[in-house]
């Protein structure tokens, strides 16, 4: 099937997608996104995704377009795709200016790309196994809740994971857990959750949210709140949340066995009811 995108109001392969040079997000990173996964053609949580970039959009000052309009290219470009298990990428930027740091135009018109791509999901060996992940210090700007494209940090930091032998990496302020460089993580200890709090030091991920949301209904105690590093390494259990890892066991931190070193009962039962509501389509807890 073909890979398609929707860039400032043409549909056309994704290889033939072009922005200008003077385009902010390719000059700065001046611009925000969401990544939308679909399930036997039906995108999951849309709604949340949009809410969520509605509030990046006015917290960053993008003006000039409506989540309105973004839906309807969202959903127009995902028919159009005809790919049942997919990755929507959702990318707005302020728009074309010569480039100069500050914007003065108010006639700046926003780009809007919509790419679509056939996603397979995490393999199902490394779901049976769970991950391993390292730790790097905290260096990322002070507003993480907002879905900026601009993840240079992100990317050296999943590098140096990789180059480690590890999944992810997961940052470290002040002796405090953050989250990973692409996931939120949830720590398990005597049958509660424990995880992050929101706030700007953090992404508000949309699994995160869904997680927390169905352990409630489930009677498994969540607490929000600050994550010592030392809390990662005791932990029964750990695991990632994110839009295309949805609920995944963590088996290291730092070459350090987390637990007994296998994904726990936690996680398998927490991924278990989450798939259950994908399956469903039941974007929240019923």
């Amino acid at each position: 099937m073909p890979e398609i995108a929707f860039l400032n109001g043409e549909f056309l392969p994704t290889y033939e997608a072009k922005v200008p040079v003077d385009d902010r997000g390719y000059q700065f990173g001046d611009g925000v996104y969401e990544v939308v996964e679909s399930y036997n053609g039906r995108l999951w949580a849309l709604d949340r995704h949009l809410r969520r970039l509605e509030r990046s959009l006015s917290e960053v000052g993008i003006t000039g377009i409506t989540v309105d309009e973004v839906r309807e290219r969202i959903l127009e470009t995902y028919e159009r795709s005809g790919i049942p298990r997919a990755l929507v990428y959702v990318q707005v930027t302020r728009g074309v200016l010569p480039r100069r740091h500050a914007w003065t135009s108010a006639s700046l018109k926003p780009t809007l790309l919509v790419t679509v791509r056939e996603f397979q999901g995490v393999p199902d060996q490394l779901r049976r196994s769970g991950v391993k992940v390292i730790t790097l210090p905290e260096v990322r700007w002070g507003r993480r809740d907002v879905k900026s494209i601009n993840l240079l940090p992100n990317v050296l930091a999943t590098q140096k994971a990789w180059e480690a032998g590890a999944y992810e990496a997961i940052f470290v302020e002040g002796g405090y857990i953050t989250e990973g460089s692409h996931t939120n993580i949830f720590t398990v200890r005597d049958g509660r959750l424990f995880t992050p709090q929101e706030g700007p030091h953090i992404l508000s991920g949309i699994t995160r949210g869904l997680v927390i949301e169905m352990a409630k209904e489930e009677g498994i105690p969540v607490e929000e709140g600050p994550l010592p590093y030392e809390a990662l390494l005791e932990a029964d259990e750990a695991f990632l949340t994110a839009t295309g890892e949805e609920v995944l066991g963590v088996v290291s931190v730092d070459g350090r066995r987390i637990g007994s070193g296998r994904v726990g009962p936690m996680t398998r039962r927490l991924y278990e009811m989450f798939m259950y509501r994908v399956e469903r389509g039941m974007d929240s807890p019923q």
